[in-house]
């Protein structure tokens, strides 16, 4: 839910009964999407243009990150030479995992980089396939299993979302505010993506006015990849008397 309750009083919301049209505020938020591509230093800007219906107050701002994952199932081959149907029992060594993975990773056409090698893979960390996953955790592990399932045993994971670094900084385009002094970092600004206050309250509500236009500059500084969706929570009054919200206005009596 927007957070305005706390940060808008009554003057906020309507006008004096008789002193003019009936003014109405609303929830609203402006939101931002990036696509990181885990480059630090590489730079991203998004607009958004505030409508002409009524002017924005911004009350905080909060963000939240989609890792992108990239599904690469893989697992050792087994020793022996028999059929696909012979069972066989799971011992598997660090070594046949990381011979593996790089198999796969030449069989999917992926270059081995600092990005995409079983370096990368390793430090970003592996798990059990969920196809398979409850099959070979019986008996604590202590099973046979035919090939076919030894080969989809483990999945790649995605980076770690609480891994993501970046700076942001908010511009009002048409008047040339700028609303920090520098770039501030994500985790000073407003927390971790893991849940640790992801958001913050601005010390004060910043209002833009009808067609505005909001710039949002953000700094890669962490190897993340995925989207990275940021909002600027508030809320609009609708009624404003330079606004098409704006009610018919009282002509003057003819004596």
């Amino acid at each position: 839910m927007t957070p305005i309750a706390q940060s808008r009083s009554s003057s906020d919301i309507s006008t004096a009964r008789g002193s003019g049209p009936e003014r109405r505020g609303i929830p609203f938020d402006y939101a931002f999407r990036y696509e990181l591509q885990g480059k630090p230093g590489n730079v991203i800007n998004s607009i958004v243009t505030v409508s002409i219906e009524a002017t924005f107050t911004a009350v905080s701002i909060g963000y939240g990150v989609v890792p992108t994952v990239t599904p690469i199932v893989f697992g050792p081959e087994p020793d022996s030479a028999g059929s696909d149907n012979d069972p066989i029992f799971l011992q598997i060594e660090l070594g046949d995992i990381i011979r593996s993975l790089d198999k796969k990773l030449i069989a999917s056409s992926r270059a081995l980089s600092r990005d995409t090698g079983p370096e990368a893979v390793f430090k970003n960390g592996i798990k059990l396939n969920p196809a398979v996953a409850e099959l070979v955790l019986q008996q604590r592990g202590d099973v046979r299993v035919t090939p076919d399932v030894l080969r989809r045993l483990f999945q790649v994971v995605g980076s770690p979302s609480e891994l993501i670094q970046f700076k942001y900084a908010i511009f009002d385009e048409g008047s040339g505010r700028e609303f920090q002094n520098e770039p501030i970092l994500n985790i000073a600004g407003l927390g971790s993506a893991s849940g640790e206050r992801p958001f913050r309250y601005f010390a004060q509500p910043v209002t833009f006015r009808p067609r505005s236009t909001i710039r949002m500059e953000v700094t890669e500084v962490s190897d993340f990849k995925g989207d990275l969706h940021v909002s600027l929570h508030g809320y609009k009054v609708l009624g404003g008397s330079d606004t098409p919200t704006a009610g018919p206005q009282r002509g003057t009596r003819r004596r």
